[in-house]
């Protein structure tokens, strides 16, 4: 399967892509003022703890507590189950691993149960056990993986290979094992002594957690547009795939890099509540609170033999499209889809195994249960991030949450890329453009350093003032570089 990644790298915000002959799947966002939690590593203090929900609630120095299940605590004794309240209490020290981002009014959820991601594999402190990813398909594969880790792994240190271990030699998976046991061993030692609420490990920034995971023979090429960002992200893959160093390539144009690759359009259907299937049927995506609800209709498509194999075919491609869309959007918990209805047995089998098929595909954990009677499938996914509509928009305070609207700080990300491409693309030493209160706020606060980065980077004078009679989160650029410029300034409220 031919792949491509694409990353667009700037000041305030890294976005990248994964593509799949030719397709987009997956979005990457991180930006400076967000920080990523997943993969962190704490030493917190046990708040509270609640019988009643076998749970517990640990400070790690953010603004919620950390959600402890008594599912995701450490045990010494498998074969024992005990109660939450016999394994913390509040008070207690204790190192944990966020395993979600928090979401809405829930803080992060955490786990005493360590995993730290190699090229190759992933050790697990504590946990004696050795694994192979479902993704290697070959069993004799399987076998001869788990023969070498079985020997190489320390004991009471579990590993588990990673898809990227298949055909590796045991040398390589060694490195691999030791360059992390050197990692926990610094962890364990920050542990003893720095003092609770603390970061005891940070994983890597979006663009090298991207690379590390998902970069294999099957990738062609990856884009990056910043130079200083393609020799670092160069050195990086010579470190740990020397053999596909020359695959990252330097995006040269001065065209944005996601509008050459038409991703900007793939995110806005990324947010769109319809999707177009290309025989005329349609997707309509609905998330409540419980859970994301995806119909299927036949929309403009007819067919052209009987109305059984119209809605069959329709259902078909349907199936592959949401398992994309799934991925695409990153939704996760429970899905539930409406298929159109379908009076053969095997017709329904075959749908089912077509979303099961093309699920495969998907980095993230996904269950699919038999179709119902009704044309019913649920589903689910393995949450670890915010899904893009969460982390692109916001609630709308006019219609009080029942529609969305882009965030303010997305419309200021906008703006400030906006911003960078004119001082990149002109030879004038002055830009000057008027915004509306809302975004001047934001640009007086966390974006005052962008604006200061991008005067230095291209030695440019950035001219701007707040027009109250624009619209609250609206800009305009008022010109480029010559004394007009600096007179229409002065005419702006």
């Amino acid at each position: 399967m031919k792949k491509e990644i694409v990353i667009d790298m700037s000041e305030i915000e890294t976005r990248a892509a994964l593509l799949e002959e030719g397709k987009v799947v997956e979005f990457f966002f991180d930006r400076a003022t967000q920080s990523r939690l997943v993969g962190n590593i704490f030493k917190g203090v046990v708040e509270n703890v609640l019988p009643g929900i076998q749970s517990a609630f640990v400070n790690i120095g953010l603004d919620k507590n950390a959600f402890l299940f008594i599912g995701d605590v450490l045990l010494d004794d498998k074969n024992k189950v005990p109660k939450v309240e016999e394994l913390v209490h509040p008070g207690d020290e204790i190192v944990v691993q966020v395993t979600k981002e928090p979401m809405g009014t829930k803080g992060a959820r955490a786990s005493t149960k360590i995993s730290l991601p190699g090229r190759y594999v992933v050790l697990m402190p504590g946990i004696d056990t050795v694994g192979v990813s479902h993704r290697v398909g070959s069993a004799e594969e399987r076998e001869r993986l788990k023969k070498v880790l079985e020997r190489l792994r320390p004991s009471g240190i579990g590993v588990i290979a990673r898809t990227a271990a298949e055909g590796r030699k045991p040398e390589e998976l060694k490195e691999d094992i030791d360059n992390l046991l050197r990692l926990w061993d610094r962890i364990l030692k920050k542990a003893e002594i720095m003092s609770p609420p603390c970061a005891l490990y940070e994983e890597a920034s979006l663009v090298y957690t991207l690379v590390r995971d998902v970069m294999d023979e099957e990738v062609e090429t990856v884009w990056i547009n910043s130079f200083f960002g393609y020799q670092k992200l160069k050195d990086f893959v010579d470190s740990i795939a020397p053999s596909l160093s020359n695959r990252v390539k330097l995006f040269e144009s001065r065209e944005n890099i996601f509008e050459h690759f038409g991703l900007n359009r793939e995110i806005e259907k990324a947010l769109s509540r319809r999707v177009w299937l290309k025989s005329g049927g349609y997707l309509v995506f609905d998330r409540t609170e419980a859970m994301t609800v995806i119909d299927v209709n036949t929309g403009k498509f007819v067919g052209k033999g009987n109305l059984q194999e119209t809605i069959f075919k329709t259902n078909m491609e349907a199936a592959e499209e949401l398992a994309r869309q799934v991925r695409l959007r990153d939704i996760g918990g429970i899905i539930l889809v409406d298929f159109i209805d379908m009076e053969k047995k095997e017709h329904r089998r075959q749908v089912v195994r077509k979303l099961e098929e093309v699920l495969l595909k998907d980095r993230s954990r996904c269950t699919v249960v038999e179709m119902s009677e009704l044309g019913l499938v649920e589903m689910t996914r393995k949450r670890l991030r915010k899904e893009i509509d969460s982390f692109l928009r916001e609630p709308c305070s006019f219609c009080e949450g029942e529609g969305k609207i882009l965030s303010l700080e997305t419309i200021a990300v906008n703006f400030l890329r906006k911003l960078e491409e004119i001082c990149n693309n002109t030879t004038s030493s002055t830009v000057a453009f008027s915004v509306g209160e809302e975004l001047g706020a934001y640009l007086q606060g966390e974006g005052q350093k962008f604006l200061d980065n991008l005067k230095k980077l291209y030695g440019k004078e950035i001219l701007w003032k707040v027009d109250s009679s624009l619209p609250p989160r609206r800009y305009n650029i008022i010109g480029v570089g010559s004394e007009e410029v600096r007179e229409k300034m002065e005419k702006v409220i």
